[in-house]
């Protein structure tokens, strides 16, 4: 199933780089993006196994947990799949 990841995401890359290159046909352009971003959704619900279809597509809602003692930054977990990241805040 990577491979279809892989696929999506080359279509979704396809479309700016075809206005980069000066190419004028929108059709042409949404075409290319629209199928890559369906096929990557579809690519992460079938493949993640998080419970929560919002998080299978990347869109978790974190909160702070707590601060970091061993430097400036913060633990922040995930409400509904309880995924934990450390992050740094900035100024």
């Amino acid at each position: 199933m990577r491979k279809w990841h892989v696929v999506g995401s080359l279509l979704v890359v396809t479309g700016p780089v075809l206005i980069l290159s000066g190419v004028q046909n929108t059709l042409l352009i949404l075409s290319l993006m629209v199928p890559g971003v369906l096929i990557v959704m579809v690519n992460a619900l079938l493949e993640k196994e998080e419970t929560s279809i919002r998080c299978r597509l990347g869109l978790h809602t974190y909160e702070r947990v707590r601060w970091n003692e061993d430097g400036p930054g913060e633990i922040i977990e995930c409400q509904r799949c309880k995924k934990r990241k450390e992050v740094m805040r900035g100024f």
